[in-house]
This record gives C-alpha cells, sequence and structure tokens, in this order.
C-alpha cells in the first residue's frame, strides 16, 4: 500500500482495522499479508480496512482483497444405494439410476464429468449427468450381479477425482419354462399291484428364481380315460401312484401327459408323456371249451387214432 508523510521527521503507524485474524500489514513497507491460508470456498473477497495515523492525524483506506480459486477439492459423490435392483426384462436405453458428484470449486475446477468401468460392457453413464442407462440386454439366469466403478473427475489442471462403487442386482422375471428330466418317461407296473403304489418319479426344473421356479405337477390327460383316474400325481413331488386296480386283460398300456406349472405371473408350463406297461400275472387257470367231451369209438380201432380234439384257452399271455 503506497502511502505519504508530509513530515518525513514524523513517524507513521500502520493498522489493519478489520479482518485483522487473516490480514496484516508491514510498517516499513506498506505490504499487505495474509496471516493464515485462505479457502476461496470459505470466502471469496475481503474488504481489509487499513489505517495510518502519525499521532496527531489518521486516515483509513480500504483494501478489496479477491481470493482466486484454485482446484484444490475433489469431487464428493452424494450419498446412493449400495445396490441398485434391476428386472431382467428391461430394454436397451433403459435408466438404470444416476449418482451425483458435486466439486466446489469454480469453473472448469468445479465441472464434474462421469466415467464407468466394469459391468462387462452392459452399462454406459452419461457423461455429464451421471444417469446409468442399460447398454446391452439382461440375463439373470446368465449373470445376476454386476460391480460397476465409477469415476467423477473434474477438469482442473491438474484435475482431481474420486471414485464410487455400485452394485447392480439384475432380479428375475419369469421367462423360463419348466423343463423335465426326460423327454419322455415309461414305466412297468404290475397288474397285482396295490392301489398307492408308486409307479415313476417325474421331475423338472426351472432356470428362474423365486416362485417363479417353483414347479408343480399335473395329470391332464389319460389314454384310455377313466373315471375315476387310474393313477394320481403328488404335485409337489413329481410321484406318480395307482389310484385304482389294474387289469391286464382290459387295459395293457397307459399313455400320460402331465403338465409341469411354475408359480410365476403369468403361469409358464412345461408338458412331457408318460408311458405306463402293465404288467401280466399269470393268474388265470387255463379253460376247457367244454365241460364234458362225449366220443364214441369202434372196437376194432387202431391204435394211435385221434378220439377227439380238446380245446383249451388261458386269458393271461
Amino acid at each position: 500500500i503506497d502511502f505519504l508523510s508530509l513530515d518525513p521527521m514524523v513517524p507513521v503507524t500502520l493498522a489493519v482495522e478489520s479482518e485483522t485474524e487473516k490480514f496484516s500489514i508491514n510498517q516499513d513497507t506498506g505490504v499487505l499479508s495474509t496471516k493464515v491460508k485462505l479457502d476461496f470456498e470459505e470466502k471469496s473477497s475481503y474488504t481489509v480496512q487499513v489505517s495510518i495515523t502519525d499521532g496527531t492525524n489518521r486516515d483509513e483506506a480500504s483494501v478489496e482483497v479477491e481470493v482466486l480459486d484454485i482446484n484444490d477439492n475433489s469431487p464428493v459423490f452424494e450419498i446412493h444405494p449400495a445396490t441398485v435392483p434391476v428386472p431382467e426384462n428391461y430394454t436397451v436405453g433403459d435408466n438404470v439410476t444416476s449418482v451425483t458428484a458435486t466439486d466446489v470449486d469454480l469453473g472448469f475446477n468445479g465441472e464434474v464429468r462421469y466415467t464407468l468401468v466394469g459391468g462387462a460392457g452392459r452399462f454406459i453413464v452419461n457423461q455429464e449427468t451421471g444417469v446409468i442407462t442399460l447398454d446391452a440386454p439382461l440375463d439373470r439366469e446368465t449373470q445376476d450381479q454386476y460391480r460397476l466403478v465409477i469415476t467423477a473427475q473434474d477438469q482442473g489442471r491438474p484435475s482431481r477425482s474420486a471414485t464410487t462403487n455400485l452394485d447392480i442386482s439384475v432380479t428375475d422375471i419369469n421367462d423360463n419354462l419348466p423343463i423335465f428330466s426326460k423327454q419322455q418317461y415309461e414305466a412297468t407296473v404290475s397288474e397285482h399291484a396295490e392301489v398307492g403304489t408308486n409307479v415313476v418319479d417325474i421331475m423338472a426344473r426351472d432356470e428362474d428364481d423365486g416362485e417363479n421356479a417353483v414347479v408343480t405337477y399335473h395329470i391332464v390327460k389319460q389314454e384310455p380315460s377313466s373315471t375315476p383316474p387310474v393313477f394320481t400325481i403328488d404335485a409337489d413331488s413329481g410321484s406318480i401312484s395307482l389310484a385304482e386296480k389294474l387289469d391286464y386283460g382290459k387295459v395293457k398300456r397307459y399313455t400320460l401327459e402331465v403338465e409341469g406349472r411354475d408359480k410365476g405371473d403369468p403361469v409358464l408350463t412345461g408338458s412331457v408323456s408318460v408311458t405306463v406297461l402293465v404288467e401280466d400275472v399269470n393268474d388265470k387257470a387255463p379253460v376247457f371249451s367244454k365241460d364234458q367231451y362225449d366220443v364214441s369209438v369202434y372196437e376194432n380201432l387202431a391204435g394211435g387214432t385221434a378220439l377227439v380234439s380238446l380245446e383249451v384257452s388261458d386269458e393271461d399271455e
């Protein structure tokens, strides 16, 4: 600060009258100096009152101090969920979530840009807004978790940055049918088997998750049909058992159509054919075609001559 004394022989005193905690002045040179480190983000300008006196006369001047911003602050992310659920049927371009980082510096020093790594190329981030969108289709059955690492970088020179992690959890959609362990089932059961006898166990798997993967079993068709049905199935286990007695003589082969239904919404179903062969048991005695045969022969009939033909049948095979 320039100052002038009209009488060089009279000493003068310089003093800082305001902002005394932050500024001081050299008595000999008039140089105004800072006493502490200034922070632009705390206060960007000061009005410093400076006085000069020779003991009799006094004068004051105002010094406007403008604090210039430097890039001394890194971006700071706002609090966000650690894990974001995303349905697997989201389409490319759908918004997944967004992140926000702020930088208290000014201008380029406070201008934040976003970049993203991870996510197997299925997610992108808008560099200006921080909005994360889907860039490729999802399939929970292929991969159900992704870790995204997002960087917020200011445009200062040198730049400063911060990173945050975001986990994506792909939630299930009922998009898979129950699939049976075999393309066709076949079983053989004795015609003497008791009601309740297990005939065959079938099983289906559903690649979905939760209720979407829970399968129940239902016989939807029996050939030949009967009332009541000959077979029953445990809806939870897929175990098929006899509900009625069998008779090989009447039916030798049954064909069942079984459905596996998941508990999703909407319900998806798969189906399979089950062949049941009835096994014959030797439970029928041979039967003559007549209860009695009467034969008349000549007394001089030569040996070895046929007398009668007997017919016998057996319902077994």
